[in-house]
């Protein structure tokens, strides 16, 4: 079975006076026959603090980085804020947030309410650039009846807006999966060698998540690492230590223990879904950033991001970030410790906002027949 990541069902937004969308239309486009297509479709206003009208009152109007207007809009009746983007359609709906009863009416800037984090999150990873749309901009894209704005240049991009719009990304995802590869060369006074660890990770928005992943770094020893996160609990299991793990209080503490036995893979992309981890963001963080020419990674135009996750080495992470989905693809450090030198390259194959099957979010400890030497 599949587990859906659709955007929320119209049928849980809506409350007596608002009309469903025509029958043949999907659940998540607002149709003309829907009182809300109004206020996203005619109205001239850029967004504020007004009052909500008796339907519904825009927030803030943007162009999104895939050449749709995009509008988020306040129903009182609804006691939600919608962000929906123009289609051929209608408006599709990409996120809703609660309100709080007393908040659909009174003025608001854009934020607030109960649960703000699906509309929030998901504006800034669609819009094109920092500029909301003003009053003039407003009316003239419904003079084009909200069709074919400016188009987004990812050139322009600087270092830091490239790993804030990556952050905003991941956290205003549906659902992501990505196997992947961390590669470790070691080099001391005696001798050199490489390890691997191997990871995959999946995970359904807001908390669906399993993570697995087995270090062989060290001649015969293998360590496995398995983290599981659901609604009714945090479980996390690790060969080296099957007896000290089970349930754990949080998701943080759970991705945490995997830090180095996984080789950081487990904090590095989970984080960003879940912060608070003590690698929870870093990777989008570093500090010093700067924008290295354009690269290819598997036929995939990147951007390439250097900067520091670990100041005091004085040693850079590079980071390339696949251009139009801003998935990361691929990490590369080094660090000198008293002569030994580590060079570290992480690999991913993401995928983001795709059906996740159910057996790859299920918790399963391993038999101690699969269980290799560790």
């Amino acid at each position: 079975m599949t587990r859906l990541f659709a955007p929320a069902l119209i049928s849980i937004l809506c409350a007596g006076s608002i009309a469903l969308a025509a029958a043949e239309e999907p659940a998540d486009t607002i149709v003309p026959s829907d009182p809300r297509f109004t206020v996203f479709e005619l109205s001239n206003s850029a967004g504020g603090g007004k009052k909500a009208g008796p339907v519904g009152t825009v927030l803030l109007s943007f162009a999104s980085k895939d050449s749709r207007y995009c509008r988020a809009a306040r129903f009182p009746a609804d006691q939600a804020v919608v962000l929906a983007c123009r289609e051929e359609g209608g408006w599709k709906i990409e996120a809703t947030s609660s309100l709080f009863p007393a908040e659909a009416t009174e003025p608001t800037n854009f934020g607030g309410g109960s649960n703000m984090r699906e509309v929030g999150d998901a504006v800034e990873a669609l819009r094109a650039g920092p500029d909301l749309l003003d009053g003039f901009e407003v009316i003239e894209a419904a003079s084009k009846g909200w069709r074919d704005p400016p188009p987004f240049d990812e050139d322009s991009l600087d270092a830091r807006q490239i790993l804030k719009r990556t952050f905003q990304v991941y956290r205003a995802s549906k659902s992501y999966v990505d196997t992947g590869l961390v590669q470790t060369r070691y080099k001391n006074s005696s001798r050199e060698w490489t390890g691997e660890t191997r990871f995959k990770t999946a995970y359904v928005a807001p908390v669906d998540f399993l993570f697995e992943s087995n270090m062989n770094d060290f001649m015969t020893i293998e360590v496995r690492y398995i983290v599981g996160y659901s609604r009714n609990a945090v479980q996390a299991w690790s060969s080296a230590s099957p007896k000290a793990m089970g349930e754990l209080p949080s998701i943080q503490e759970a991705l945490d223990a995997g830090a180095g036995i996984s080789r950081d893979s487990s904090g590095m992309i989970p984080g960003l879904f879940f912060p608070g981890t003590k690698l929870g963001g870093d990777i989008v963080r570093l500090t010093s950033a700067v924008r290295l020419d354009d690269a290819r990674i598997d036929g995939t135009d990147c951007f390439q991001v250097q900067g520091f996750r670990w100041p005091n080495t004085g040693r850079p992470t590079t980071v390339w970030i696949e251009k139009g989905s801003f998935l990361i693809r691929r990490v590369y450090e080094e660090q000198v410790i008293k002569g030994d030198t580590t060079k570290t390259t992480w690999f991913y194959k993401p995928a983001m906002n795709v059906p996740v099957d159910e057996a790859a979010l299920r918790f399963v400890v391993p038999s101690p027949q699969s269980v290799g030497t560790g």
